[in-house]
C-alpha cells in the first residue's frame, strides 16, 4: 500500500520534466530516482556520497530548462552540444513532440523518442 510524503515542488517539478521524456508518471519518476539511489549508495565511500549531494544542490533541472532560454544560456547549450559530437537534436517545428537528427553528414531525419530510442516520424 502507498504511503503520501511531502515533496518540494522543485523535486516534483523536476520530477514532471523528466517523467515527460522518460515516459513514466511523477511518482514513478520519483521512484526511479530513489531505486537509482538505493542501489548506488551502498557502492559509494562518504566523501563520495558527500561530494554528490552537494553538486545536486547547485542548480535543479527545472532552473536549468528555464536557462535554456536566456542568452548565456543558448551559448551554454549550444557549447554542450558541439562538445557531445552527433546526432545532433533539434526540435521539429511541424510536430510539437517531434525531434529532427542530423547526423555527422548534416542529413536530417524527422522522429521521436519512444522508450529511449528514437523512431522515425511515420
Amino acid at each position: 500500500m502507498g504511503q503520501p510524503v511531502k515533496l518540494s515542488d522543485t523535486l516534483v517539478l523536476d520530477a514532471r520534466l523528466c517523467a515527460d521524456v522518460t515516459e513514466r508518471s511523477i511518482a514513478g519518476q520519483i521512484e526511479f530516482w530513489a531505486g537509482l539511489g538505493k542501489a548506488i549508495e551502498p557502492l559509494l565511500r562518504l566523501d563520495e556520497t558527500l561530494r554528490l549531494r552537494q553538486r545536486g544542490k547547485t542548480q535543479s533541472l527545472s532552473d536549468c530548462v528555464e536557462a535554456v532560454e536566456t542568452p548565456s544560456g543558448k551559448r551554454r547549450l549550444a557549447a554542450a552540444l558541439k562538445k557531445q559530437g552527433f546526432p545532433l537534436y533539434e526540435p521539429d517545428p511541424e510536430d510539437v513532440y517531434g525531434l529532427i537528427r542530423i547526423d555527422a553528414q548534416g542529413r536530417r531525419t524527422r522522429g521521436r523518442f519512444v522508450q529511449r530510442k528514437f523512431v522515425l516520424a511515420g
